[in-house]
């Protein structure tokens, strides 16, 4: 990365109006990604998913190595947190959760079973039995990965091209090898 790129990627900024719209337009985005809360203003960057003042919480309480909150409109933003987030999505991680067999509904039978057979004692909540998992770690690396392959590649040019450029870059490197 050359200097100047360093230069940018340090420079904090509010969250830009027209990525806000982006990103209230992507599928799922109206409502929180964990209790279906209305007008969510609050996001995991870690996941590209938009968050509810009280699900922000239960994500700060997991730690940043899992969750990384930021407020869209309070705090200030790189451009990489942009990016993940106009990559993420809230339909594109519950989808993620349903095929790895993490739905709500799924987690919570789990969570009942737990109190259940542990006679009232500290029991995970429903947030940190889907993002602490295996797959949630897989799911954060590979939007990580993502989004650092798109900044290093010029200017964003929006979700659908960014999954083409990553097509691309796939079947490049399966030949090569």
């Amino acid at each position: 990365m050359a200097a100047t790129e360093l230069e940018k990627e340090k420079q904090f900024s509010w969250f830009p109006p027209a990525c806000y719209q982006l990103l209230t337009s992507i599928q799922g985005n109206s409502q929180c990604v964990d209790c279906g809360d209305c007008d969510p203003q609050w996001a995991s960057v870690t996941y590209g998913t938009l968050l509810c003042l009280r699900c922000s919480g239960r994500h700060r309480s997991m730690g940043v190595k899992v969750s990384f909150v930021r407020s869209i409109h309070m705090d200030s933003w790189t451009p990489s947190q942009i990016l993940s987030m106009l990559e993420g999505g809230n339909a594109q991680l519950s989808s993620f959760f349903e095929r790895h067999e993490l739905s709500h509904s799924k987690c919570q039978a789990f969570v009942q079973r737990q109190k259940e057979n542990n006679n009232g004692e500290y029991i995970k909540d429903l947030t940190s039995v889907r993002y602490e998992t295996n797959a949630a770690r897989f799911y954060r690396n590979m939007l990580t990965k993502h989004v650092n392959l798109l900044k290093n590649s010029g200017p964003y040019k929006g979700r659908e091209e960014s999954r083409k450029k990553a097509i691309s870059v796939q079947r490049q490197r399966a030949t090569a090898a």
